[in-house]
């Protein structure tokens, strides 16, 4: 079944991966959960450990006083290649749909933090007091979900299994999606529906108007013609509603990524999603929607900021106990950034602004 994991290292400095029991976890401080693509199954622990390394450089680019924080980083991995039938089913159902994986995950991540004595039994019978609202919400504002590809699906199950249970518990419907809101959605390379999804976890969408997956999609699902009318090629940002805002821009065809960690700098070549023997290239790539490269991607820096701001609402942090995320607020540059750099991003994402009068 798709397991939760860490990545932790050893007395002589050597990296261990070790699964996450999901029935004895309760997350209590500032916790980023990464969702991985659909190649990312339990049985690579090679990608997994990618993916989580990649997560401990993103969050190296955190300037001070962010940069102190600490966060426990996890990543999720797939049962097997049959979650792509996963992905089928949830976008033909987006307002119900939640796979066996998905319950899983928001058995062990999210209720816990929103139930007093929250418990299962063998026979799948959920027992729990549902904990005073303002409790819940501060309790959730340590979950930053980030999605890629497949991931981003899972979290939309997430959400729908988590309503679900809750509403078992005795939260009432309105309650109930308040209280999640408070989780935080980074979700790039996505390939649910966010027209079906905007009053959810608060959710920055990120998607490449030429990114193959994405498109192929779309031609199968209600697609977001509207998104991708105006300027597709360029930076666009929309606020969807008061909890999910949608980037979009066309990606490189630049084949190299510079990358920053540690103090030093290195180039390194994009592994393509679909072999290169084929001369189809896909887009769809991690590294076009997390890089800090502005030459490889109009999204560059928007998810590390994000993320950032993210971690930063935590209850354990000074001011970070307070009102929920707007969407928007998400993407702005965090505090400690050199001012040349958040005034050359603020100028860039500006520029993006689809909707009259909305500016960060």
């Amino acid at each position: 079944m798709a397991k939760l994991w860490q990545r932790t290292r050893g007395a002589d400095g050597t990296s261990q991966l070790h699964d996450v029991s999901l029935t004895d976890l309760r997350i209590t401080r500032p916790s980023v959960i990464y969702l991985s693509g659909f190649l990312t199954t339990d049985g690579q622990p090679g990608f997994i450990a990618g993916g989580l390394k990649r997560l401990e450089e993103m969050m190296g680019h955190r300037p001070a006083p962010h940069d102190t924080q600490d966060v426990d980083l996890y990543a999720w991995s797939h049962t097997s290649l049959g979650n792509l039938f996963n992905m089928a089913a949830y976008n033909m159902q987006p307002q119900s749909r939640a796979s066996a994986a998905a319950h899983s995950l928001a058995l062990g991540v999210i209720m816990p933090l929103v139930a007093r004595d929250f418990k299962i039994d063998g026979d799948g019978n959920l027992s729990g007091t549902p904990l005073p609202e303002a409790e819940a919400k501060r309790n959730l504002r340590n979950i930053t979900l980030f999605g890629y590809s497949a991931g981003t699906i899972t979290a939309q199950e997430c959400y729908n299994a988590s309503l679900q249970m809750m509403q078992k518990l005795g939260y009432k419907t309105d309650a109930a999606r308040d209280v999640l809101h408070e989780v935080a959605l980074v979700s790039a390379g996505n390939v649910s529906r966010p027209s079906k999804e905007k009053d959810r976890f608060t959710t920055v969408y990120l998607v490449a108007s030429n990114d193959k997956i994405i498109l192929a999609k779309n031609r199968i699902w209600t697609p977001l013609k509207t998104m991708f009318a105006r300027f597709a090629r360029n930076l666009n940002i929309k606020k969807l509603s008061a909890t999910s805002a949608f980037i979009s821009a066309a990606v490189s065809k630049q084949k190299w990524e510079w990358r920053e960690a540690k103090g030093k700098t290195w180039k390194e070549r994009i592994r393509p999603l679909i072999p290169s023997w084929t001369f189809v290239k896909s887009y769809h790539e991690l590294p076009h929607y997390i890089t800090h490269d502005e030459n490889l991607s109009q999204f560059a820096k928007i998810v590390n900021f994000s993320l950032t701001n993210a971690i930063a609402r935590a209850p354990v942090y000074a001011g970070g106990d307070g009102k929920r995320l707007d969407p928007l607020d998400m993407i702005q540059p965090p505090e400690g950034f050199p001012a040349p750099t958040a005034a050359a991003y603020n100028n860039k994402i500006d520029k993006a602004m689809v909707a009259k009068g909305v500016r960060i």
